[in-house]
């Protein structure tokens, strides 16, 4: 059930025909600069910073994933991400991981469900 500290992010439909979309979100007095992407298990959020130096990840506006839409890829030095877990398996992160954003999906709405 949707509470009052759930914010909508997207709908559904928005994720259709692509595989990621980012999204800033104002939750209280934090500012929530995140992405969603489309998994074989269904829908991940993580914030849109790498490990390494705390950049975002994507090289365009909604782009994450690398060339074969295999892995999450840093823009700035190639770090490659698994989309299920956010684990680093190739460049300076190795073994650490994207921070993950706690979402609910709803309704045919993708919503932020942290506090």
């Amino acid at each position: 059930m949707k509470s009052k500290s759930d914010h909508p992010i997207c709908e559904l439909t928005e994720l259709q025909d692509r595989p990621s979309l980012s999204f800033t979100l104002n939750v209280k007095d934090d500012v929530i600069a995140g992405f969603l992407v489309v998994t074989a298990q269904g829908f991940r959020a993580y914030k849109n910073s790498c490990p390494h130096w705390g950049v975002e990840l994507n090289w365009k506006p909604d782009e994450f994933f690398n060339v074969d839409l295999t892995h999450l890829m840093c823009s700035v030095h190639g770090a490659l991400f698994k989309p299920d877990d956010g684990e680093c398996i190739f460049g300076p992160c190795v073994r650490q991981r994207l921070v993950p954003i706690p979402i609910t999906v709803m309704d045919g709405t993708v919503y932020y469900s942290g506090k």
